[in-house]
């Protein structure tokens, strides 16, 4: 697990005078599950949203097989697939309609698409609901609709934030049956999660955030033996016992003019400013996006 296939290096990431980040190291396997893991406001998502380069660095640089993910980024984005809590898939398509559209946005040659399509609505178990309306599912449907429309372009990096939040036990557990099922085919996954359950069954290594930094990376269970815990729950509650831990939770408000801010300006529309557009309609509805 030393091989990294994504690297930080001494990464600080602020909003304005609020620092979230500071000097992180953190290195990400191939082929493996790597969970990130921290209470409410330790920065989790801004990781996951640096990875793919919705937020910029302060300090520090992100490596992607050794080379900056901004030196190269209209190239190596093209290895990452990301699902969001929200979700980016349009509600009024179909689950077909979606799979197309977002194949065509991923540049998926046309005489390989449609087979594609098929063999994805099958893979996530929607064949079924392959022409019902996205805004028609049900929640766990609807999660496995935005996990598809993340994998239509087959990339190396998958990136999920949490990704079964909403999702009843069952359902939860389907949903890793179906994470670990695509990480089986060699796909490295990245993703974020409060309930430490799922961070024993489904992830190979941990990165813990406290206080800004990360504490410890890892596999669960030598991080477990290291304090003593039979759970990753008691090794969650021995580190965040401490009454000094410093959050950050920026005002709703100006979380979204940052992202608007920041977002990268194309003449062509990918999937990618997708999430801007959801951001600015819930801005003009008056609703706004919680990052943390």
């Amino acid at each position: 697990m030393n091989d990294a296939l994504i690297e930080f290096k001494g990464v600080t990431k602020s909003f304005g005078k609020n620092k979230v980040l500071d000097s992180i190291d953190l290195k990400i396997p191939e082929n493996k599950i790597t969970g990130i893991i921290g209470a409410s406001g330790e920065g989790k998502s801004t990781i996951l949203k640096m990875i793919v380069s919705f937020y910029k660095v302060n300090r520090g640089e992100i490596l992607y097989l050794g080379r900056n993910v901004l030196s190269d980024l209209k190239n190596i984005k093209k290895n990452f697939g990301i699902a969001i809590e929200d979700g980016s898939f349009y509600e009024d398509l179909t689950v077909r309609e979606n799979f197309l559209h977002f194949g065509k946005l991923y540049h998926v040659p046309r005489k390989i698409l449609k087979k594609r399509v098929e063999g994805m609505v099958h893979f996530v178990g929607l064949e079924n609901a392959g022409n019902v309306l996205a805004k028609n599912l049900s929640m766990g449907m609807k999660k496995r609709l935005d996990l598809a429309c993340s994998l239509i372009h087959k990339p190396k990096v998958l990136i999920l934030d949490e990704p079964t939040a909403d999702l009843d036990p069952l359902l939860r557990r389907q949903f890793l049956h179906l994470i670990k099922k695509i990480n089986a085919h060699g796909t490295t996954i990245v993703l974020t999660t409060q309930l430490m359950s799922e961070v024993e069954e489904v992830c190979d290594k941990i990165a813990i955030l406290y206080n800004e930094k990360i504490v410890e990376q890892g596999e669960p269970a030598k991080i477990k033996k290291k304090y003593n815990a039979k759970t990753m729950d008691k090794v969650f509650e021995k580190i965040f016992s401490n009454k000094r831990r410093k959050t950050y939770q920026e005002s709703k408000e100006k979380k979204t003019k940052f992202i608007l801010k920041n977002s990268f300006n194309k003449k062509v529309k990918d999937p990618w400013e997708i999430l801007d557009e959801k951001i600015e309609l819930n801005k003009k509805e008056g609703k706004y996006v919680n990052d943390f």
